[in-house]
């Protein structure tokens, strides 16, 4: 009976649950022993939802008003809350987010709670809640680390030594290193492959710019585009790129496919881009220097070699030879590195699908499962 599971909450960070594919697997693992519980903000638009989600809502109709004045007013009367003014919104993470959660470890017995991020750390800092740490991005909220008690961590799960230390310096806490990659499932290999793929989030910071702008270069190229984008970023492409649309160069699949889907379709293609621009001053940090996109993970899985930047986070690219590594994103320095693949390609893929059996999530969590069934 699923009532009589251990429970285990897992606070997670931000809208797009759905594309967190770290989580995801987290949560496909520990549900075939335990009764999980995600706790997250509401997602935007016709994201997949996921059993046992207790979604909140920051409120901004005019009832906000309220919620400010019930926070300025008990803030009076509560010196713990002044740790708040430090973080954004203050009276919506109070209110919307800190009491929530409070109120639900206060009704419910849980045999772990996993915060996501540096945020979910803060409030069970707060709460003076024993949890385990699972960070994605080390540098969103580090404003918060001076008021985080390192005291209340279990476990610690990030992907690379370098990371830790960013976040923890000399504390020393037991640590799962864990990368961002899919179980990996071997597949029939595709025989007719064709094009270039980029996948994921696309705007400019995510190198869109450099993979159309070679496009537009080499005429002998064909492009598919598999990630969401906003209006204005779709608009653009099919102004400014609107010749490799009409010659049937680019194609754009904007919709949503499920995690365990994303491989099969990565498959059919021949290389794929992980590009970051640096020129963006929130991209140029160390969350992006030291984390590899998930995607890289998945293009490898797929049997697609890839091409990313030179930047440490990428470093097993170089080591395991399963794709290139660009300092100079010009067409004509992709151009280079396109032939360098296609002139060894059968050897780029089978060292790709060594490394995606290396870091396959299934091997790499397996520690952090046998710790908590421990427990």
């Amino acid at each position: 009976m699923k009532d009589q599971k251990e429970k285990i909450l897992i606070l997670f960070e931000g809208q797009w649950l759905a594309y967190s594919p770290t989580v995801i697997q987290l949560y496909n693992e520990l549900i075939k022993k335990y009764f999980v519980v995600i706790f997250a903000e509401k997602p935007k638009g016709n994201q997949v939802s996921f059993n046992f989600t207790h979604y909140f809502k920051y409120e901004h109709g005019i009832t906000r008003y309220f919620y400010k004045l019930y926070f300025i007013t008990l803030s009076f009367f509560s010196p713990g809350l002044k740790h708040f003014k430090i973080a954004n919104n203050t009276y919506q993470d109070y209110c919307f987010r800190f009491s929530v959660i409070k109120k639900i470890l206060r009704k419910n017995k849980f045999k772990k709670v996993i915060c996501v991020d540096i945020k979910n750390l803060f409030y069970c800092s707060m709460l003076r809640q024993r949890c385990d740490f699972l960070s994605l991005e080390i540098c969103l909220n580090e404003n918060l680390l001076p008021y985080i008690d390192p005291g209340i961590i279990d476990k610690v799960i990030i992907q690379r030594e370098d990371r830790y230390k960013y976040l923890f310096k000399e504390i020393k806490l037991p640590t799962f290193f864990v990368q961002n990659a899919p179980v990996y499932l071997e597949i029939e290999e595709k025989r007719d492959k064709e094009g270039l793929i980029f996948t994921g989030t696309v705007t400019r910071e995510f190198g869109i710019f450099y993979c159309l702008d070679y496009m537009q270069r080499y005429a002998d190229e064909k492009m598919i585009i598999l990630g969401g984008m906003t209006d204005a970023m779709k608009e653009e492409i099919n102004s400014t790129y609107i010749d490799l649309i009409r010659e049937n160069r680019l194609k754009i699949n904007a919709g949503y496919l499920k995690n365990e889907d994303v491989v099969e379709f990565i498959s059919g293609a021949e290389i794929g881009f992980c590009l970051y621009n640096f020129d963006t001053l929130w991209v140029k940090n160390y969350n992006y220097q030291t984390a590899p996109s998930g995607k890289v993970f998945k293009y490898l899985a797929a049997g697609v070699p890839v091409i990313c930047n030179d930047i440490p986070g990428f470093d097993f690219v170089r080591s395991f030879q399963c794709g290139e590594l660009l300092t100079d994103m010009s067409p004509e320095s992709i151009r280079a590195a396109i032939f360098r693949i296609r002139k060894n390609y059968e050897i780029y893929v089978e060292n790709g699908k060594a490394a995606a059996i290396h870091f396959s999530f299934d091997k790499a969590i397996q520690p952090y499962l046998d710790y908590v069934d421990g427990e």
